[in-house]
């Protein structure tokens, strides 16, 4: 195991998974996680969040539960998974710490990669 699928699994990772969807492909991996730390669906996650734009909110918690998935940032997959199902199922007394968590997961994954190359 390369040094880098070692510290992805001390991040929490689901490396088997990740790496059996990515066909053993490690530089494709990166690239896709280099893309993701690059985008920042949270700012507009946080912007919806903010106007209360429940219905766009759930689209785009939806689309990172999708992408963290396919990744195998679990921590980062479970916590958008439960803003996902509140946001799903109309129960908004807790979406901004679930928000929170969210946030604090994606900054937690970003200082992790940065150690991981």
């Amino acid at each position: 195991m390369s040094m880098f699928l070692e510290k992805f699994t001390a991040y929490g990772a689901d490396v088997e998974g990740v790496m059996d969807r990515f066909m053993e492909d490690e530089d494709l991996l990166m690239m896709c996680l280099d893309q993701f730390v690059a985008d920042d669906e949270i700012a507009q996650l946080e912007e919806c969040m903010g106007k209360e734009d429940y219905k766009q909110a759930f689209e785009v918690a939806h689309a990172l539960k999708g992408v963290t998935g396919n990744l195998g940032l679990t921590p980062l997959f479970q916590a958008t998974c439960i803003l996902v199902e509140s946001l799903r199922h109309g129960n908004y007394d807790n979406v901004d710490e679930e928000l929170a968590a969210v946030v604090q997961k994606r900054e937690e994954f970003v200082k992790a990669y940065e150690n991981m190359k």
